[in-house]
C-alpha cells in the first residue's frame, strides 16, 4: 500500500490537533490547581461570577481570579477543537473514523462547559468534579487520535498481530481504571475545591490501596508491552511504550510520596499532570498499534482548501453532464 504524501494540509491539521492536546492538558492542570487551593467556588455561581458580575472583582480575591481564569481557558480549548473540525471540512473528504474522533472534540468541550456549570451550581459534588476530569480524558484521547491519524506514513507501517493489539487495549482499559480509582480516592480526600465541598464517605486508605493496586497492574502490562515491542514492534509504538513506562514509574513514585507526606498541594497537582500525560501516552500506544484505522488512501482530502473546492466542483460538473459527457470522452480518448 502506498503512503499518502505529506502536505501542508496534513501539517496544519496536526498542529490543530496538537493544540487540542496541549490545551486540554493545560486546563486539566489548572483545574487541579483550582481544586487543591480551595478556589473551586471562587466564583460561587455560573455562568456569571457572583450572579451580578460576569467577571470577579477585588472582593473575590485571588481564589476568584484563579477559578475564573480556569473558566477562560475553555476558549482556547474550544478554538482548537473547532479548528480541527473546520479544517477537516475544508479539506474533505476524509475517512469516517477520523471525522468521528474529530467531532468528539467540539461536542466534548460543549459538554465540559455544561458540566462545569453543574459542578459549580451543585457546590462541587464529587461525582461532577470527577466527571469533569474524566471528560477531559475523553477529549485528550480524541485529540491524540486525530493527531496520529493525520501523520504521513501510517498507511505503510507494518500491521501488528492480534496479541499485541489486545495488549495495548488492556493497557488502555487498566489506565482508565487507574484514572477512575484516582478520582474516587481524590473524592474521599481533603482537596475538594472548597472547605464546604461534600466528600465521599469512603475510607481513603482503602481507596488509595485500590488505586495503587491498579497502578501496579498497569505497570506490569506496560513492562510487557515494552518487552514485546523491544525488537519486533513498530518504532513509534515502541517509543510510546517506553515513554509510558517512564511516566507510570514516575507516577508511582509521586503517588506514594504524596500519600506519605499527607497529600501536599504541589505534589497533587504534579500527580494530576502525570495522570493526564499517562493517558495521552497510552492513547498514542493504542492508536499506533492500529495503523490501518482511519487509513483509507481511496478517501483522502489532503489538499489545500481551494484545491478541495475545485475537486468538488469538477466532480459536480461531471455528474451534471451525465452519461453523454462520459460517452463523448470515451469516443475522444485515444486507443
Amino acid at each position: 500500500m502506498s503512503a499518502l504524501p505529506e502536505t501542508p494540509a496534513r501539517r496544519r491539521l496536526r498542529r490543530f490537533a496538537l493544540a487540542a492536546v496541549v490545551t486540554n492538558l493545560i486546563i486539566v492542570v489548572t483545574g487541579a490547581s483550582v481544586r487543591v487551593t480551595g478556589s473551586g467556588l471562587g466564583c460561587p455561581t455560573w455562568p456569571s461570577c457572583d450572579g451580578e458580575r460576569l467577571v470577579p472583582s477585588a472582593e473575590h480575591g485571588w481564589h476568584g481570579a484563579l477559578e475564573f481564569g480556569n473558566r477562560l481557558l475553555t476558549f482556547p480549548v474550544l478554538a482548537a477543537a473547532v479548528a480541527v473540525v473546520v479544517w477537516l471540512y475544508l479539506t474533505r473528504p476524509h475517512p469516517p473514523a477520523l471525522m468521528r474522533f474529530a467531532w468528539v472534540l467540539p461536542i466534548g468541550v460543549a459538554g465540559q462547559v455544561l458540566l462545569g456549570g453543574i459542578t459549580v451550581l451543585s457546590g462541587l459534588t464529587p461525582i461532577t468534579v470527577a466527571g469533569h476530569f474524566l471528560l477531559s480524558m475523553v477529549l485528550i484521547l480524541a485529540a491524540v487520535t486525530v493527531h496520529e491519524m493525520s501523520r504521513p506514513g501510517r498507511e505503510r507501517e507494518p500491521r501488528v498481530g492480534p496479541s499485541l493489539r489486545h495488549l495495548t487495549t488492556a493497557v488502555a482499559i487498566v489506565g482508565l481504571i487507574v484514572l477512575v480509582l484516582g478520582t474516587v480516592t481524590t473524592s474521599a480526600g481533603p482537596h475538594g475545591g472548597d472547605v464546604n465541598a461534600p466528600r465521599l464517605d469512603l475510607d481513603i486508605r482503602l481507596a488509595a490501596l485500590a488505586h495503587a493496586d491498579a497502578v501496579w497492574l498497569l505497570l506490569g502490562l506496560t513492562v510487557a508491552l515494552v518487552l514485546v515491542t523491544w525488537r519486533l514492534g513498530p518504532s513509534r509504538l515502541r517509543a510510546a511504550a517506553r515513554a509510558l513506562l517512564a511516566i507510570v514509574l514516575l507516577q508511582g513514585a509521586i503517588g506514594y510520596t504524596q500519600y506519605a507526606l499527607g497529600v501536599p498541594e504541589p505534589l497533587v497537582i504534579l500527580h494530576v499532570a502525570g495522570a493526564a500525560a499517562m493517558w495521552a501516552t497510552a492513547s498514542a500506544a493504542w492508536i499506533r498499534a492500529r495503523p490501518e484505522l482511519g487509513a483509507r488512501p481511496d478517501v483522502s482530502g489532503w489538499s489545500e482548501p481551494d484545491e478541495a473546492g475545485r475537486r468538488d466542483h469538477d466532480a459536480e460538473s461531471v455528474a451534471d453532464a451525465g452519461p453523454s459527457a462520459a460517452a463523448s470522452d470515451e469516443v475522444a480518448s485515444p486507443r
